[in-house]
């Protein structure tokens, strides 16, 4: 019976980022709070989907993806777990002792998506639910960490990097393809225009825009949209002179 979850199915493919995800699966087997750290648009969301979605087998009672972005009062974490897992206000108990309650038994991964917000009240949840639910694993993620060290729910801040980039020197083409970066902006490039190619007349401006961004995803899949009116040597023209 497959395991119930709320993760979306994504519109695009996940590239790359293999190392990552083992990375972070294996620290969170040793970790019970991990949160992925980085700045905006540098993949904390999709690379915490595809470890989840990889982790599907190991929580039978559900990986649930808890999406807070949209979210101001610091109220709101605990109403939208409970929410999302139809869990309601007892008379005489809060919240999150319902939620604790109901959590206490199951073999659950959450995914607190966009933290950075409401970094205090995220803390505070996911300290009282991993205090008295055993089985219970969260996979955050946040500009910074949450700043959880007690011995029961010491959290594991793991940065996320840039993706892959070549070196400054030349090399052959089929090596320079290789690399995450080029291979998220040539995929993005060629939904946006199927006539595009990665080839020896574009490589080096591929490899130098995609430097240029510092191998930030969102970056790079912003710059690649913009090959449907204009040349990558003109993407860098441009982003010349924005800087």
């Amino acid at each position: 019976m497959p395991t119930p979850n709320n993760l979306p199915q994504l519109l695009t493919s996940f590239i790359g980022r293999e190392r990552e995800v083992a990375e972070v699966r294996e620290r969170l087997e040793a970790c019970r709070l991990l949160t992925l750290t980085g700045a905006g648009g540098s993949g904390k969301t999709r690379l915490a989907l595809a470890v989840a979605s990889s982790l599907l087998d190991s929580y039978p009672d559900g990986v649930w993806l808890v999406e807070l972005a949209d979210f101001s009062d610091p109220s709101l974490p605990a109403q939208a777990v409970a929410s999302l897992l139809d869990v309601r206000e007892a008379p005489g108990r809060t919240l999150a002792d319902t939620l604790a309650a109901a959590l206490q038994p199951l073999h659950v991964l959450l995914v607190l998506d966009n933290c950075e917000h409401m970094v205090e009240s995220c803390a505070l949840l996911a300290d009282r639910l991993l205090a008295e639910c055993p089985h219970l694993r969260i996979l955050a993620t946040s500009r910074h960490a949450l700043g959880i060290s007690e011995a029961g729910a010491a959290e594991f801040a793991w940065h996320v990097p840039s993706m892959s980039l070549p070196p400054a020197s030349l090399m052959p083409l089929d090596e320079l393809a290789g690399y995450e970066a080029i291979k998220l902006f040539v995929e993005r490039a060629a939904s946006v225009r199927p006539d595009f190619a990665f080839t020896e007349d574009n490589a080096s401006a591929v490899a130098l825009l995609c430097s240029r961004l510092d191998g930030i995803p969102l970056a790079i899949e912003l710059a690649a949209a913009r090959v449907k009116v204009l040349s990558v040597g003109q993407i860098v023209e441009r982003l010349d002179e924005r800087f």
